[in-house]
């Protein structure tokens, strides 16, 4: 399995760049999760992030124009935000809640959320432990996931997982999706 982590830059604030670098090692992509900000900002920001991992496979939240200038490998997008004319050259990815969301939707991979409890500061309801392996989509766990529970996970189509909070934990959670 891979593992896919979400560097949040309101979550992580003045850290974040130096969480990724540390999470690199060990994750088989970044995300950078920044949305609700200047472009210019969101560019500048996804800049310093290329050129502090120049080799590792990054995505970037919503903003397609940036994510391909700066030649990251794919672009995030959620309901609502997804958008048709990309550039060939990013990965298309799409957070969803629920099997029938993916249905319909041509991405290349998904992130499927939540699958465990997470705390929010609204209520969440988990899916959880879906089996998707009969939809032949490239789809990621989100949510509440970690060393503890992964192990669910096994056997049930997943790609890989995807997570804010893996950071903590991203040297144990490597050696327990190898199990996987």
């Amino acid at each position: 399995m891979e593992i896919i982590q979400i560097i949040d830059y309101d979550t992580m604030g003045a850290d974040w760049l130096s969480i990724a670098v540390g999470c690199a090692p060990f994750a088989d992509a970044l995300w950078l999760r920044i949305k609700n900000k200047p472009a210019e900002l969101i560019y500048d920001e996804a800049k310093k992030l290329r050129e502090a991992l120049p080799a590792t496979r990054l995505i970037l939240s919503e903003r397609k124009e940036i994510a391909a200038l700066l030649g990251y490998y794919g672009v995030q997008f959620g309901a609502g935000t997804m958008s048709d004319c990309v550039d060939e050259s990013l990965a298309v990815g799409y957070s969803a809640h629920s099997i029938d969301e993916m249905t319909d939707n041509k991405a290349a991979y998904y992130m499927l959320s939540p699958i465990f409890h997470t705390v929010k500061e609204y209520e969440v309801k988990p899916l959880g432990v879906l089996d998707v392996s009969g939809l032949g989509k490239d789809i990621y766990a989100l949510g509440g996931i970690c060393t503890a529970n992964v192990c669910q996970l096994k056997g049930k189509g997943y790609k890989g997982v995807a997570g804010i909070s893996f950071y903590r934990e991203i040297r144990a959670l490597r050696e327990a999706v190898k199990e996987l």
